[in-house]
């Protein structure tokens, strides 16, 4: 397995571990209609992504095996500039089923945090989001929430943040 760095032709292979992992993630969770626009928008975000990536407007490493992205990690400024002791933000980070459990999404989310020691980070997560121990592991604190509309449901978010300081949780320093 090799991590690397994300580079624009990437964008369409972490369109599809995107679409996978909201499928195994929130199935049960986020209504069906919802996962399957997800499918069918993904040439269009994974576009996205790739303008992105090109213009350095977000940031990312992306996890290869036998030359197939199988996990991704997208980074870049806090979006909304709220959070002042949080000027990053990790925009998303998904590892393929069959490659979780051992230690994947941790190496990814130690890349990004490397690459953007300046200030503390948040993440986003569902509440209901059956990873979600992830982030409190690497000793994530809830510092905000929020509701967002998945169709006709509504579910509630959750920011994850951590200062600079405690950075150690996350990169076992």
């Amino acid at each position: 397995m090799i991590i690397r760095v994300a580079e624009p032709k990437d964008a369409y292979g972490i369109a599809r571990v995107r679409v996978n992992g909201w499928r195994t993630t929130y199935r049960g969770i986020v209504p069906t209609d919802f996962l399957l626009k997800l499918s069918s928008n993904a040439v269009e975000w994974a576009e996205k992504v790739r303008d992105a990536l090109s213009q350095r407007e977000v940031d990312g490493y992306v996890a290869v095996v036998d030359e197939e992205i199988v996990g991704f990690v997208l980074y870049g400024a806090e979006r909304t500039g709220k959070y002042p002791d949080h000027s990053n933000e990790v925009y998303a980070i998904y590892v393929l089923e069959e490659h979780q459990g051992n230690g994947l999404g941790s190496r990814l989310l130690e890349k990004a945090v490397e690459a953007m020691s300046s200030s503390g980070m948040i993440i986003w997560a569902l509440e209901l989001n059956p990873y979600r121990s992830f982030y409190e592991q690497k000793q994530g604190e809830v510092i905000d929430e929020k509701e967002r509309t998945f169709g006709e449901i509504a579910l509630r978010e959750v920011a994850y943040g951590w200062t600079k300081a405690n950075y150690d949780a996350i990169i076992g320093a």
